[in-house]
């Protein structure tokens, strides 16, 4: 780019003239995004000053042509702001010619199908050369690029390990994405993985990728389940957490075969255990692959290559941006404390607040915290849909419940079809239906994933207005909105927000080709004990485990020698979190494979001789006290070690007396209640720490007995709708005993509410991490009592805890990325529990469209979206 462009820019920015013009020019633009035409407010504010629009419209001509990214973004605001501040064809031709210099097509394509123009010749050919010149073939469709997106798609075709960094809205997921498909389709032969750190992440990533690859779906296999291809297509995409994908690399045979790793928000990495999860099983690809392709995706981070020092790549190729091609204005929202009715907003920018407008609204604004943010949503949220972020999942309910009685809007046939799946398949009085026929909705994590995609695809059509959703959205799912409105840095207790991913949840405001600007309304953000958004500044790249072992080696040393003496579990300080926890496990793991020097020797790591030494000494006396096998270490060291050999010791005396009745998992469609109540209660007891003998244990007792159940009817593919049922029915009986009084509808959504937490955090989290663990102790003690055709017979009851079915047909719905309540309703269907893929989709082809017509629309949108039915809904 000009040098002298830059030099110019630098010292415009230097005068004071300009940066008023261009906060004239702010809020100008912002109130025209703010109101829908029909509301009826008075509004006062800065007015832009004669002349000014044509003093910045050249000023961005030169910040366009600048090389720094600052000037870049300074000169698509102009451009922007320009084109919703003036109606004049003229400013609509010079924001054309100045984003188009920016190399800003997608967000130029949306900026010209709201205000089209005609474009005189020197800026139409100006605009198409440029466009050709970002336009790269996709799928025999020419695409046009950011030039952020050019540069990434470029780079791709080496073969060198590669960060991306770039804001949550630059499209970057979009490149990569297209690079795998792109070369799964040119391959013979083409294995990839791709790890991401939520379950609604990878449903999403997966149906982008059934949808792409749809035009050789016979050779290639796309699944989210970790266990090798019963068909052994020439082609596997595996999208997988990172527990997922540590779980396939302990049951299938990988190495050599990867030639493409995918890490999406890679900064994960920092995520205590999970973070250590995700480093040793990059590192174990990285090992066994060395001719892997390494791909790394994060939003806004700085020191990158700390991830590559953690796995052991030493160099690794970075591609990073600031620059987003939408304008994302963050706007806080003050109020008078001499009328209620006033709101003040104002453009936060680094250097302090500009004014954007005093609104006089009819509604009166003194008001508890939810009340009002619920309030300013309804108000500022009108002109387009709304992310309402809520503390945690109940506050989500509340939110919405405020949103919805406010509010009167018409409804559609799609929310009108979303409200009775919802009825239908999670409970007839769930208050959440009667939301959604208002436009309104909660989101988050342990909602079933065909609910939240239900919820999601409403929201992306339009039909819902507000989604009030926690953390959940902070990470990947691709969710658009005009708005984002917060009014708390904190999350569930007051506990504080980490920045980068309070940052993540603000670039959901405006996505690209969908909006070209976004407004974050910070609700009472002058209050705010902390004020993380004013500017924002590359989060720094951490590793669980080396922030673990600097921090706290004293507690990570205390709990090896707690290993190595095999002091009792209940004896021991159980504070010291998972996170100390898994990085012990780890560094115990790692001396069983003989690699510890490796971990221990990163460059990045800051320990003395001495402390590793000491380390590596403790790990080895533990390895020799504890008599854990190296099997059970692959996948479960981030489990406490004294408690797995606790368990071991139990499980050897058992299988010593022959007790197998006790201790042999079978599979939960029979009778199983007996024996996994034994190993369930086995399990709170030696890995869960939990006592379970004596009258003070009863409650505890209850509660084991009660996952037990909830277990084992998820496994076997019971409906939803029914443990949901029997959960509100418990809570009912409980009420008339205790106050004799019927369920509110607050409690009938609580007792929804813990089933869904129920079901995701225990039977699916910590349940399948137990399980895992049990099945290989059980393998070796009963390998090492010689009873070597007892181990075949070992049900893996992992899989099944996690997906909700047990059987091969069940889990060949799920393979075809069916969510688990339309595979479970599926299966009710079909009698033959032992089909593979094909021979599911075999009877799908068998069956009349008057069998699909009567499942609910949602059930038959996500059959016909996977390629297995071709009927429509008709009710």
């Amino acid at each position: 780019m000009s040098t002298f462009a830059t030099e110019v820019a630098i010292d415009i920015r230097r005068e004071p003239g300009f940066w008023s013009d261009l906060a004239e020019l702010r809020a100008v633009g912002i109130r025209s995004t703010v109101l829908q035409a029909n509301q009826q407010v008075r509004v006062d504010g800065p007015v832009l000053a004669e002349k000014a629009l044509t003093r910045l419209l050249n000023t961005a001509s030169v910040f366009a042509s600048a090389s720094d990214e600052e000037s870049k973004e300074l000169a698509q605001q102009i451009a922007v702001f320009a084109s919703l501040a003036s109606s004049e064809d003229m400013v609509h031709e010079a924001s054309i010619r100045i984003l188009s210099d920016l190399g800003n097509f997608p967000g130029l394509r949306k900026l010209e199908s709201e205000h089209p123009v005609d474009l005189g010749f020197e800026t139409h050919m100006r605009r198409g050369l440029l466009r050709e010149l970002n336009t790269v073939d996709m799928a025999g469709v020419r695409v046009p690029l950011t030039e952020y997106q050019l540069d990434l798609w470029r780079s791709l075709d080496s073969s060198a390990a590669t960060a991306v960094s770039a804001p949550t809205s630059a499209g970057k997921s979009f490149v990569v994405l297209e690079h795998m498909c792109e070369r799964a389709m040119a391959a013979e032969r083409f294995a990839a993985i791709y790890i991401a750190p939520t379950r609604a992440l990878l449903t999403e990533i997966h149906g982008k990728l059934e949808k792409r690859l749809s035009s050789i779906s016979k050779s290639i296999r796309i699944t989210t389940i970790p266990v090798p291809d019963p068909e052994s297509r020439p082609k596997q995409i595996y999208v997988l957490t990172q527990e997922r994908a540590q779980f396939l690399l302990s049951t299938v045979a990988v190495a050599g075969l990867i030639d493409l790793v995918i890490s999406d928000e890679a900064q994960s990495l920092g995520d205590d255990s999970r973070g250590m999860i995700l480093q040793d099983t990059l590192e174990k690809l990285r090992e066994s692959n060395p001719a892997a392709r390494f791909l790394f995706l994060a939003p806004g981070a700085s020191g990158l290559q700390l991830i590559g020092d953690s796995i052991g790549l030493p160099d690794i190729n970075v591609k990073e941006t600031t620059l987003s091609p939408v304008v994302q204005n963050r706007i806080s929202v003050g109020f008078s404390d001499l009328d209620e009715h006033l709101v003040h907003l104002d453009l936060v920018t680094p250097k302090k607040l500009e004014p954007i407008g005093t609104y006089q609204f009819q509604r009166g604004f003194a008001l508890g915290d939810d009340t009002k943010l619920a309030a300013v949503a309804l108000e500022l949220g009108a002109s387009g849909r709304s992310l309402v972020y809520a503390t945690g999942a109940k506050n989500a309910e509340d939110l919405t419940a405020l949103l919805a009685l406010n509010r009167h809007p018409g409804t559609s046939k799609g929310l009108s079809d979303l409200a009775k799946f919802i009825e239908q398949h999670i409970h007839k009085q769930y208050s959440l239906a009667n939301f959604v026929r208002q436009g309104v909705a909660f989101h988050y994590g342990n909602m079933p994933s065909l609910l939240r995609e239900g919820i999601e695809a409403a929201f992306k059509r339009g039909e819902l207005d507000y989604l009030c959703c926690t953390t959940t959205l902070f990470q990947g799912v691709n969710l658009p909105a005009r708005n984002v409105f917060i009014d708390t840095p904190t999350r569930g207790k007051g506990a504080a927000l980490d920045e980068a991913a309070l940052w993540n949840f603000a670039g959901r405001a405006g996505r690209l080709g969908e909006e070209v600007v976004g407004n974050v309304f910070l609700v009472n953000y002058e209050h705010w004990e902390s004020k993380p958004l004013t500017e924002r500044k590359p989060f720094a790249m951490k590793a669980a485990f080396k922030r673990t072992v600097e921090a706290d080696f004293d507690a990570v040393v205390e709990l090896l020698q707690a290993a190595v003496d095999k002091a009792p579990i209940l004896e021991r300080d159980r504070a010291a979190g998972d996170r100390i926890t898994a990085a012990a496990g780890l560094i115990l793991f790692r001396s069983s494979q003989k690699t510890l020097d490796g971990l221990l020797g990163r460059r990045s790591l800051s320990l003395t001789t001495e402390q590793k030494d000491s380390l590596t000494e403790l790990a080895d006396q533990a390895l020799t006290s504890l008599e854990l096998p190296a099997s059970v270490l692959t996948t479960s060291w981030m489990l406490d070690p004294v408690a797995l050999a606790g368990l071991l010791q139990r499980i050897r005396e058992l299988v010593c007396q022959r007790d197998f009745a006790k201790v042999m998992p079978s599979n939960p469609s029979g009778d199983a209640y007996t024996v996994y109540n034994s190993i369930i209660r086995r399990l709170y007891k030696y890995l869960g720490g939990v006592n379970l003998k004596g009258d003070e244990a009863k409650g505890n007792r209850g509660f084991v007995a009660h996952v037990t159940v909830t277990a084992l009817k998820w496994m076997r593919g019971e409906p939803l709708t029914q443990l949901v049922a029997e959960a509100v029915k418990y809570k009912k009986k409980v009420a008339q005993q205790t106050n004799k009084r019927p369920l509110t509808q607050a409690a009938i959504d609580g007792a929804i509410r813990d089933m869904f937490t129920l079901i995701e955090q225990t039977i699916r989290f910590k349940l399948v991490q137990w399980a895992k663990a049990y099945v290989d102790l059980l393998k070796y003690a009963l390998a090492q009592e010689g009873l070597d055709e007892m181990v075949s017979q070992v049900y893996d009851f992992s899989l099944a805890l996690e997906l909700g079915v047990s059987t091969r047909t069940g889990r060949s719905l799920v393979e075809f990325g069916l969510s688990r309540i339309t595979a479970a309703a599926m299966a009710s269907l079909i009698t033959d529990s032992s089909l593979s893929a094909d021979q599911v989709r075999g009877w799908f082809s068998q069956q009349p469209a008057s069998l699909i017509q009567q499942l609910s629309p949602l059930v038959v949108a996500e059959l016909r979206e996977r390629s297995l039915v071709s009927v429509e809904y008709s009710a």
